[in-house]
């Protein structure tokens, strides 16, 4: 039996537009509370950012026609998705709760940016 090509999620990437770092930095790090973590050198140049998640990481590219993704996005879990939502409150953006799927607890909210962001509650 062949075993599954794909064996998990590395890392997803969420467009930024240029300069955009430190706000990227007061939503992610200061407001949901990710650790930043060092770029390869190599990538140093091109702006933007990387951070830890619990098994993968975020990363933040610098896009220069930057255009937010309000359809594509990911998905976060999270284990106490009310305090999450309060700190989405305390960094200035809203969430806006959804009960379509009964057996999940979930919210989607926006980046600094526009950029569409879904919060479920780990099982």
């Amino acid at each position: 039996m062949r075993a599954d090509p794909v064996l998990a999620l590395d890392h997803i990437q969420i467009a930024i537009p240029k300069g955009g770092e430190a706000k990227a930095r007061a939503f992610w790090c200061d407001g949901l509370g990710l650790t930043e973590i060092d770029k390869p050198e190599a990538l140093n140049g091109r702006g933007g950012l990387w951070l830890l998640l619990a098994g993968a990481e975020l990363h933040l590219g610098v896009e220069e026609n930057f255009s937010p993704a309000q359809k594509a996005h990911p998905g976060f879990a999270v284990d106490d998705i009310d305090t999450t939502a309060a700190q989405i409150v305390a960094t200035g953006q809203s969430p806006r709760w959804n009960d379509m799927i009964k057996t999940r607890r979930r919210f989607f909210a926006e980046d600094p940016f526009g950029n569409r962001l879904e919060f479920l509650q780990k099982d």
